[in-house]
């Protein structure tokens, strides 16, 4: 009879154990490693020449660099990304998600996060033997203020990346 209440006492002991480490999580905060609060932004993709004539003349004299690139332009924001020139066809660079990010308990201390992904060709692979400049753009609804961080699906950290703030373009497709 002592035998079974001391085997129901280390069950009760390793349950309660066992259950407290299980939590909801919502009273983690960010110094714990908790996440931040985050939605899903809308927005499509769209090609160059889909864009205000501002946006494309800003692509035109800035495609043969790696620029990240938030642009408010006509009641809209356009994420851009141009991988530069490439020296052959099979370059690719495409847009996953864009989230909201807060980094506060305010609603107006948020940052929007890009994350997209780069194709290059495999080693080996035939390709057209031409430059080509890969460009994806997101077209967001409205302008915003709010700042933006780019990374690849494989960047995992967001810490050290640059906050990019969106920017106006002139008509002539240079930055205000």
């Amino acid at each position: 009879m002592e035998r079974n209440s001391i085997r129901y006492l280390v069950l009760m002991i390793i349950s309660i154990l066992l259950l407290s480490g299980c939590g909801s999580g919502t009273m983690e905060d960010e110094s714990m490693g908790g996440e931040k609060e985050s939605t899903n932004l809308s927005f499509k993709t769209i090609k160059v020449e889909n864009t205000p004539d501002r946006v494309q003349q800003w692509i035109q004299k800035n495609r043969s660099k790696e620029v990240e690139k938030v642009l408010n332009v006509d009641g809209m924001t356009y994420a851009i990304i141009l991988l530069g020139q490439k020296p052959t066809g099979g370059y690719n660079v495409e847009i996953e998600q864009i989230k909201k990010m807060k980094t506060n308990s305010s609603q107006s201390d948020s940052v929007n996060t890009v994350s997209y992904e780069v194709t290059e060709p495999e080693k080996g692979s035939v390709n057209i033997q031409t430059l080509t400049y890969p460009v994806a753009i997101a077209e967001l609804e409205g302008e915003t203020s709010q700042s933006f961080q780019f990374s690849t699906s494989k960047e995992k950290e967001l810490e050290d990346t640059e906050f990019i703030a969106p920017q106006e373009l002139a008509s002539d497709g240079k930055v205000k």
